[in-house]
């Protein structure tokens, strides 16, 4: 079976991960170890959190991590350095494009933010009560990544939802994404990513970490290979992917979902109104898990 050009791209990251936990010597570190480092280093725990998520990978079997992993990094020794040009290849089956960067004349400002989710399918079996849904988002500028500074990760309010009910129940939960405080110049591009989960005996604050830490380095293998965040958007999404479908103790509720936002997206999406609702991202977990949708705002000030 042909590997995908998004589990090729996370075994990379698997492996760049599995040598940053295991911190190997600096004698034995290529260009893109170092990038991946320097990002990595500015975030407390890091080494600590990647090497509970790589040890939750390797405990896979097999054919499963393949299907996540691909069958080539995924499975190579610690010892083993992920080259740079291998690693522009691997980016460019990926098919991402880079996005104009000329700026608009008038720079406008925008905040954002994370409105409210619907449950369209409550999980089964539903006489256990309601569902406790939560949804974490991370997120990097693409100044943020050229700069080697780490990504964000929020998260919403556990919820109790049945099907059909919306969370909160009226109004914004107004979770801000983007413009963290206050409306900012949308100056270079911004990265989403969003994972959503039932929540059981998990460890929250680890599981917000976890996923942020992921984006830093997400976003340094893109510095590392002199590519932008557009270029990695499948990537990342099959990096996460992977890495949350291993955490179990709260249920991934289906697939993590991502969007790339531009300053001339945002200027045509409120071209003729100031606030508007970005399309749902749609989690469908299925008859176990339920399905759900979570709903963005964008607003220009």
């Amino acid at each position: 079976m042909a590997v995908s050009s998004r589990a090729e791209y996370a075994g990379a990251a698997l492996l760049l991960a599995r040598r940053y936990a295991a911190n190997v010597p600096a004698a034995q570190r290529n260009d893109v170890d170092r990038v991946v480092w320097a990002a990595l280093d500015k975030v407390p725990g890091a080494r600590d959190v990647l090497e509970r998520a790589v040890r939750r990978v390797d405990n896979l079997p097999e054919d499963r991590k393949r299907d996540m992993f691909g069958g080539t990094y995924a499975f190579k020794p610690v010892g083993t350095v992920v080259p740079p040009r291998e690693l522009e290849q691997i980016i460019d089956r990926l098919g991402g494009t880079a996005t104009p960067g000329e700026p608009t004349p008038t720079r406008n400002r925008y905040e954002l933010k994370f409105s409210h989710l619907v449950c369209d399918d409550e999980s089964n079996p539903e006489w256990l009560g309601k569902d406790e849904p939560y949804t974490v988002f991370t997120l990097v500028t693409q100044r943020e990544a050229d700069e080697g500074e780490p990504a964000r990760s929020v998260r919403t309010p556990v919820y109790k939802v049945e099907e059909g009910e919306r969370a909160p129940a009226s109004g914004s939960e107004d979770l801000r994404l983007f413009g963290r405080t206050g409306p900012a110049v949308l100056d270079s591009d911004v990265l989403v990513t969003a994972a959503h989960f039932e929540h059981d005996l998990g460890d929250i604050t680890k599981i917000v970490t976890e996923l942020g830490v992921l984006l830093t380095a997400i976003a340094a293998i893109a510095k590392a290979a002199k590519k932008d965040l557009a270029a990695i958007v499948l990537g990342a999404l099959g990096t996460i992917a992977g890495f949350v479908a291993t955490i179990g103790a709260d249920d991934p509720v289906g697939e993590p979902q991502a969007m790339l936002l531009t300053e001339a997206d945002a200027d045509a999406r409120t071209q003729s109104q100031a606030q508007v609702t970005l399309p749902a991202l749609k989690f469908n977990g299925g008859d176990p898990n339920g399905t759900y949708r979570a709903f963005l705002t964008l607003r220009r000030a």
